[in-house]
């Protein structure tokens, strides 16, 4: 027996040692699943090749704005500038060990150097840039664009899978190292130190793919996460055997981000994020999770304790009390939210859900004027649906030709004359026929960026239609509206220009008209397109004057060549106080060397009051209502041979 057991112990010693050596090999084998020293790589190529198409769409929208001014010098330098930001993209991809441009069998590096090289030749031509050498490298440009976008998804696709395998991989490592511990006590120090090992991998890697880079908030993939967590703790606590705790969703979106942006560039863009990620950490991260959802937005959720939502609407007017301001290019910027609030799950059955409501009230807020927060309400989001309804069939309209212009004719009752006439947009939907109010569409189209598209439709067809006017022997203004957005615009008089020139019109042709809310808006973007079309010549017009509340001192600065005393005031009960408001502001406009024109005139009694008081240019449905633009030439003869004939009353001897 003694012998037995001796042969016996060499046998376990010896078996002991092989599954020790076999635990060895395990646990090295398990540590090289969780090693990401290739995903790493990917993950660094990935932020490369982001940088890169930032630089390729930069050079496109570069050659496109080129395209506007070929004979502008400072088109040549932006020009000269994005290609070598380019360039030097160029070399760095070319020196890394992997990427598209070492990369055999890839579109990306022929096009890319192609492209930079028919660039470079174009900034070695000078100026005028050749229009037909740009429209090429737009094309190039654009399939550069689409490429550099098909190479780094395909590239995140692969980190995708590769993380999806590795978890596949450690996963089954558990399994083998639990069993190594109940089979061998004596390996329990070495596998409980390779399971600390693995975890802590798993977590700085799920910490890095959860984390906005930027701000250093969540990402989407960090909520997702941390929502999943708190479901599954959820269920496992039997304390919340009702559900999950309450929590207020958050959705944050920064005002007025585009233009600071665009004005001052992408690091200001930058500092004006981290800044109110940061106050958003501060006043909402301890009870939750704050995330970037993507470009200007966040989402917060935030457990709701006991002082119940008002505490959160508490921390929110605190903020509304002490407004967040940033230093950027020189000025003091302040950083204003607008922001919609859901109950989960008082409102939705999941955070999803939750956001989406909370998303419906973030677009009310947006509709009534920005800088402010709402709590969701049923009916909501019906709003927000019809929003984005309106929003497809506008994009629908704009490329599909649905938009049309109208012309309200403006007369003058005492050279019995019309001077000009108001070009109003319309929209007939081309799958129901019905004609959708401006009031409808227009605010939409401010919110969604396609007011530009319709500003530039409606300067093009109204100078068309004056165009036309003046062959058929008529010469009435052609007056155009124009978005707060087109104010704002720094090429906006040069655009005016190039306009008036395709269509052989003069600037003192066209009457562009500005309401109140563009000169409350104190930007210098503004004062500088203002300024502008002044010196071009163009005639200025304050439109619905009266309903706000215009500083004086700068109307003056402005002089307009046109008051449009508001509808509104015809509505006044005191005839007295409405004679001497009317009488006032033809007075102020007199000071100015303004004219004044009274809108809204529908009934006998509104042109006698209007012509008492001296107001001789009138616009309303008693002399017409909007008419198209072929029909204007026949309604100015009219008025100049028969005033009474083609209105509803006579005019005014």
């Amino acid at each position: 027996m003694r012998a037995v057991r001796q042969r016996a112990l060499p046998l376990a010693a010896g078996l002991v040692l092989v599954a020790i050596g076999c635990a060895a090999l395990f646990a090295l084998w398990n540590m090289g699943l969780v090693r990401q020293g290739e995903i790493d790589v990917g993950q660094y190529m990935v932020r490369h090749l982001r940088y890169t198409y930032a630089e390729v769409v930069n050079l496109d929208r570069t050659l496109e704005a080129a395209t506007l001014a070929p004979t502008d010098e400072r088109a040549l330098a932006l020009v000269s500038k994005a290609a070598d930001r380019f360039h030097v993209r160029l070399e760095m991809l070319s020196g890394l060990s992997r990427g598209p441009m070492v990369e055999p069998g890839t579109r990306f590096a022929p096009l890319a150097r192609a492209l930079s090289a028919e660039v470079d030749a174009l900034v070695r031509e000078g100026i005028p840039l050749d229009e037909r050498r740009l429209a090429a490298l737009r094309a190039s440009s654009a399939a550069l664009v689409r490429e550099t976008g098909d190479y780094t998804r395909g590239l995140e696709a692969e980190i995708d899978a590769a993380l999806r395998v590795k978890a596949t991989e450690t996963s089954s490592a558990w399994l083998g190292v639990l069993g190594s511990v109940l089979a061998l006590i004596v390996l329990s120090a070495l596998s409980l130190a390779l399971v600390g090992r693995n975890r802590a991998v798993l977590s700085q890697l799920r910490l890095a793919n959860g984390r906005d880079s930027l701000t250093g908030c969540a990402n989407r993939r960090g909520f997702r996460d941390w929502a999943q967590d708190l479901s599954q703790e959820t269920a496992h606590d039997p304390r919340q055997a009702g559900g999950a705790p309450p929590h207020a969703v958050l959705v944050f979106d920064l005002d007025r981000f585009k233009d600071v942006n665009d004005r001052l560039g992408h690091p200001a863009g930058d500092a004006m994020l981290k800044r109110a990620a940061h106050w958003l950490q501060d006043a909402f991260g301890a009870g939750g999770i704050v995330a970037r959802w993507g470009g200007d937005e966040f989402v917060v959720a935030t457990r709701i304790g006991p002082g119940g939502l008002a505490d959160v609407l508490a921390r929110l007017a605190a903020r509304a009390e002490r407004p967040l301001e940033i230093e950027l290019g020189g000025e003091t910027v302040p950083i204003l939210f607008s922001c919609g609030i859901a109950v989960w799950p008082q409102d939705a059955a999941t955070i999803d859900e939750a956001i989406t409501c909370a998303d419906a009230a973030l677009y009310a807020v947006k509709e009534g004027g920005r800088n402010g927060h709402m709590v969701f309400r049923q009916g909501l989001l019906d709003a927000r649906d019809r929003v984005l309804e309106t929003r497809a069939g506008l994009a629908r309209a704009l490329s599909e030709g649905e938009l049309f212009l109208q012309f309200q004719p403006q007369v003058d009752v005492v050279a019995r004359r019309v001077v000009a006439a108001e070009a109003l947009v319309r929209w007939r939907c081309g799958r129901t026929g019905r004609v959708v109010p401006p009031s409808e569409f227009i605010p939409v189209a401010e919110q969604s960026g396609q007011i530009a598209q319709i500003d530039g439709f409606v300067l093009e067809e109204a100078c068309r239609a004056a165009a036309a006017w003046r062959r058929a022997g008529v010469t009435p203004r052609v007056a155009i509206n124009l978005s707060p957005h087109s104010f704002r615009s720094a090429d906006l008089a040069e655009r005016v220009a190039t306009t008036l020139l395709r269509h052989k019109l003069v600037p003192a042709d066209v009457e562009i008209e500005i309401t109140e809310g563009v000169l409350l808006s104190d930007s210098d973007a503004v004062a500088r397109s203002l300024t502008n079309l002044g010196r071009l010549g163009v005639r200025l017009a304050l439109d619905d004057f009266g309903t706000g509340y215009s500083n004086i001192a700068y109307l003056a600065r402005l002089k307009p060549s046109l008051l449009k005393i508001d509808r509104s005031f015809l509505a006044e009960g005191d005839l007295a106080m409405r004679t001497n408001i009317v009488e006032g502001v033809m007075r102020l406009a007199q000071t100015i060397g303004a004219e004044t024109l009274m809108e809204g005139i529908e009934t006998r009694e509104q042109l006698a009051f209007a012509t008492r008081t001296g107001c001789r240019l009138l616009q309303g449905f008693l002399f017409a209502r909007p008419m198209q633009a072929d029909a204007i030439p026949a309604f100015c003869g009219t008025v100049a041979h028969d005033p009474q004939a083609g209105t509803r009353v006579a005019l005014a001897s």
